[in-house]
């Protein structure tokens, strides 16, 4: 088990990390240096960003303590599907909506 303060460290160092990519990328792009080394600076910045906010700390848990694996599964699962049928959503979306205005509706007679 990581002791508390190591916790801690490791948190600032993350922060560190994320903060110092986003300004480089930032500063990349200000001064006109190679695009794709600032986007790529600037989505790692935004993803150890990212880390750091689900970090356990002295008051919470790890955000991933009470995730089931079931529900790791159906992520995985909808990550191989969804790009298949990215096409369909739309048309599943409005049918959805369609048949939501369309249905009857129970309403109280006087």
């Amino acid at each position: 088990m990581i002791s508390e303060s190591e916790l801690r460290r490791k948190r600032v160092l993350v922060a560190l990390l994320a903060i110092g990519c986003i300004v480089a990328g930032v500063v990349l792009l200000m001064v006109g240096g190679s695009d794709g080394l600032a986007s790529a600076f600037l989505r790692v910045g935004l993803l150890l960003g990212a880390f750091w906010l689900v970090l356990p700390s002295k008051d919470r848990p790890a955000a991933w303590a009470h995730v089931s694996p079931w529900s790791i599964g159906l992520v995985v699962v909808l990550a191989l599907i969804l790009p298949r049928v990215k096409y369909y959503v739309p048309v599943v979306v409005a049918g959805v909506v369609i048949g939501w205005l369309v249905r009857p509706r129970n309403r109280k007679r006087q």
